[in-house]
């Protein structure tokens, strides 16, 4: 007699062999605008598609403030020069890819609109020529065009990106959006780079006037040591008074830059529902929620929870297996039931990782996968997709059904500039956790509930707002007086990266290899030699001004020049310092000193102030 488990197998096989009766689960593709100049090869990229039974394609026709679409809002795209005038990329792959049974989702790159060196863009009616007031600047107040080249070569931003703050930015990519939503049928509007480039971006007029209208601090003088999520150790009160002062409002600040964000996700939603109700809205994004939060904008969580996004894409593309299992289980968690799709690096993995990574996944509940890229596995291997098939596509699949749901009532981030300064701070401690989870667990530690922890945060955010009030403004030198900068050392550096959940071969690994610089540079091999082969950055020297906040100080202070620290394990790997000199304490008038150096200049001030009151 057959077992019940081989009948509802055979009962399975025979469902997903009848037309129209398959499997649930997201199949997609990122097509890079690259590809978009050539009716053959997007034929090619169809056909692949088809072929190797993926479902879903992500085409990116506004990559750089440009368009690969007939558009009157954006110039049409500078590849496309050779093209006939009436070839439209969108609507040809829209036509070939729904005759092939293949949804296609509109990607559309959002801040970012243009890369970094020069040449700039040619036509006068692109958003950088039209509107450079437009583009986002940095903590001196500067945007990327007014960089030198040794500037851009530090500087990890992609190129140019527009600032998230200002309201006429919001209107003009909510044009982008419409024209494409109401003129092409596309299945969905999946967005990228909808973030900011980093923690030292941001700095415009408008959003620096209003943090410190409302707050009475200028958030360019915060330290840097706390441009970093570090909430266990502020809960736990392991930081230097002065320094959680900087903290807390680093927290403000990163909670109201990150509204501006979801502000323009929120008015987007309403923007295509209002258009096509069908249409799904997507989009691509930091996979560690803590990062994308803090550093970048990116508030992901909040856009799931608020029903702002149908369908949420972590770029989980980089790490071993436990990393991006860790990550995605997160992104589950945080996704409450909504569809999350795992954006896989298959440019950089070959298809056996990306198989075990998928199975991974599947075992946890993502709803499916995104592969970056097209002609990135294309190029890892002339028969990627073919071998994808074969390991994870043996059966056709169907996407997962996405309910749209009405957006929560009120955007908690609409009165960001009104709310306490404490209920602030509590929302965004509880953000800058991996998990959840983890949030509450260092509550368990502390013996601590919510309640308590609120309790405790009003009490700490009324000292903070008195000192403030006491030692803030007499801490700010004047133009004219002279200042003391504090002792500084001048460093080059190792490094090799480990995310906190890589798992323990990826962290060996690593470790292996800084030993083996450091016993090069025991045997007298040149630092510059040893960085070249084994540095994961930069080893260009680097200049740290000795203040509290920079864990590493003690140890760099306890060396002469010329010496090397030991291998030093810091959350996210393993790193070695070669001291190259050590600067003395100096004085310089206020007023001629660069922004960044007025930065360190009034941190010593005030920590000196607060440590004379405490």
């Amino acid at each position: 007699m057959m077992r019940l488990s081989n009948i509802l197998k055979v009962l399975l096989c025979l469902c997903l062999a009848m037309s129209g009766c398959f499997m649930r689960e997201g199949r997609g593709i990122w097509v890079v605008r690259y590809q978009l100049n050539s009716p053959i090869v997007l034929d090619q990229i169809v056909d692949d598609t088809r072929q190797g039974r993926f479902n879903l394609l992500f085409v990116q026709v506004h990559g750089r403030g440009d368009a690969y679409y007939h558009s009157r809002v954006v110039p049409r795209s500078e590849a496309l020069v050779e093209t006939p005038p009436e070839y439209d990329p969108l609507g040809y792959v829209l036509q070939q890819g729904h005759a092939a049974g293949v949804q296609i989702h509109a990607w559309l790159n959002v801040f970012y609109v243009w890369p970094y060196p020069p040449p700039y863009p040619l036509s006068p009616q692109h958003v950088v020529n039209s509107h450079p007031e437009w583009l986002i600047v940095d903590d001196d107040g500067r945007n990327l065009t007014q960089y030198n080249q040794a500037e851009r070569v530090r500087e990890s931003s992609e190129g140019l990106y527009l600032d998230p703050a200002n309201p006429l930015v919001r209107k003009y990519f909510l044009q982008v959006c419409r024209e494409v939503i109401q003129r092409y049928d596309v299945d969905g509007i999946h967005l990228d780079f909808i973030r900011y480039p980093g923690s030292r971006w941001g700095f415009n007029q408008e959003p620096l006037e209003a943090f410190i209208k409302r707050w009475g601090v200028d958030p360019r003088l915060l330290s840097v040591w706390v441009q970093s999520p570090i909430p266990e150790r502020f809960i736990e009160r392991k930081l230097p008074l002065h320094l959680r002062w900087h903290y807390y409002y680093y927290s403000l600040w990163a909670e109201q830059k990150s509204s501006y964000v979801t502000e323009l996700i929120k008015d987007l939603h309403h923007e295509v529902k209002s258009i096509r109700s069908q249409a799904l809205l997507s989009a691509a994004v930091f996979p560690d929620p803590q990062v994308a939060y803090y550093s970048k904008g990116q508030d992901w969580p909040t856009w799931i929870a608020q029903g702002y996004v149908d369908l949420i894409v972590p770029m989980a593309y980089h790490g071993d297996q436990h990393r991006v299992l860790a990550q995605m289980a997160e992104a589950k968690r945080r996704a409450q039931g909504r569809v999350v799709f795992a954006g896989l690096g298959a440019w950089i993995k070959d298809p056996i990782q990306i198989q075990q990574e998928v199975e991974g996944l599947k075992e946890i509940g993502v709803n499916g996968f995104s592969y970056f890229s097209y002609q990135g596995m294309k190029e890892c291997d002339a028969g990627y997709i073919k071998q994808v098939k074969g390991y994870l596509h043996r059966s056709r699949a169907s996407l997962p059904q996405v309910i749209s749901r009405q957006p929560g009532q009120g955007n908690p981030s609409s009165s960001i500039l009104e709310a306490d300064g404490a209920l602030l701070l509590w929302r965004s401690l509880k953000k800058q956790f991996f998990s959840l989870d983890a949030y509450q667990a260092l509550l368990g530690r502390l013996g601590m509930t919510e309640d308590a922890l609120q309790e405790q945060l009003r009490e700490e955010t009324a000292a903070f707002e008195r000192m403030t009030k006491e030692i803030y403004a007499r801490a700010m030198p004047s133009l004219d007086q002279k200042v003391l900068l504090p002792r500084s050392v001048e460093v080059q550096s190792i490094f090799r990266y480990c995310h906190p959940k890589d798992g323990p071969q990826t962290r060996e690994e690593a470790s292996i290899a800084i030993q083996e610089a450091y016993q090069r540079l025991q045997m007298g091999d040149a630092f510059a030699q040893v960085a070249a082969k084994y540095s994961q950055r930069s080893a260009t020297p680097e200049r740290f001004y000795l203040q509290d906040g920079w864990n590493l100080a003690e140890i760099v202070s306890s060396l002469r020049e010329g010496e090397t620290t030991p291998v030093i394990e810091v959350p996210n790997g393993y790193l070695i310092y070669k001291v190259l000199k050590f600067y003395q304490p100096e004085e310089r008038v206020y007023g001629e000193l660069p922004l960044w150096l007025k930065r360190v200049a009034f941190q010593e001030r005030f920590a000196r102030m607060v440590k004379e009151q405490e």
